[in-house]
Parts: structure tokens; sequence; C-alpha cells
């Protein structure tokens, strides 16, 4: 029996939620998992990476670089999301939170939007794209 136009909606509601739990524990690995093999990550400012190696890398270059921030979570929130088969888009608000270094007060750090294309692959629902576009971000 194929999957109804929910069970869509909640294991793409499950897979943006997986990227916010990857990306805050530092696990690159996981994180590039949740890409289709041909995937494109473009975080602006922050990286463009394309296919799961070079996501895998850039992300491990963000979350356990020489310097990286001591707790991160990405809270995200109000997703419209539209289902065409095997694939499918949604948008995402997410902020940014982020455990302030000594001396720094200012744990909100980003406030933005996803943007996400999906697709369905046999091991399930992959990110096909995510872009991200910032509203409003303080200390980077």
């Amino acid at each position: 029996m194929a999957d109804s136009y929910g069970d869509d909606v909640a294991r793409i509601t499950k897979l943006r939620s997986e990227y916010s739990w990857a990306y805050d524990a530092a696990d690159a690995r996981a994180f590039a998992e949740l890409f289709a093999p041909d995937g494109e990550c473009d975080l602006g400012d922050w990286g463009v990476f394309r296919g799961r190696p070079a996501i895998e890398a850039g992300i491990a270059g963000q979350t356990v670089a020489p310097d990286p921030l001591p707790a991160t979570i990405h809270s995200v929130s109000t997703p419209l999301i539209t289902v065409d088969g095997d694939t499918a888009t949604g948008s995402w608000y997410v902020t940014v939170y982020h455990q302030p270094r000594e001396g720094d007060t200012q744990p909100v750090r980003f406030v933005g939007r996803y943007f996400d294309r999906y697709r369905r692959l046999e091991e399930g629902w992959k990110f096909e794209g995510v872009r991200l576009e910032p509203y409003w971000f303080v200390g980077y």
C-alpha cells in the first residue's frame, strides 16, 4: 500500500528534525546521510556543499572545528510542506540558540527560514536541496 499524504508529511517532518539533531550533536556523518547522494546544502555565508562527502566535510568543519560553540540548538517550526508523488517542497522557520561563551550574553543567534526540496528514495525521504535564508543574526 502506498503512503498517504499525511504519512509523507510526517516522514518529512521527522527528516527535518533529524537534520537539527544531527547538526546539534556534531554528527556530520548522520547529517550527510539525510541527503540524497547528489543533494545540496546551501547555508549561504556558511558554505554550499554538494554531495554527501562534501556535506559531511562541510558540517564537520562547522561543528567540530578548532573553536566550536559550547552547545547549539536548532529549533524549527511552522512547516509548509507540499508533496507531489516522490518529490516535495517545504519551508520552515528556524531559530538557533547557542550556549554563550564567557562574557557573551546573547543566546539567540539566528532567525531565518529553510527552503527544502525532498525526494523519496528507496531508503525513504531525503533532502534533495536545503537553502537557508537568514533574516537576523548576531555574533557570527
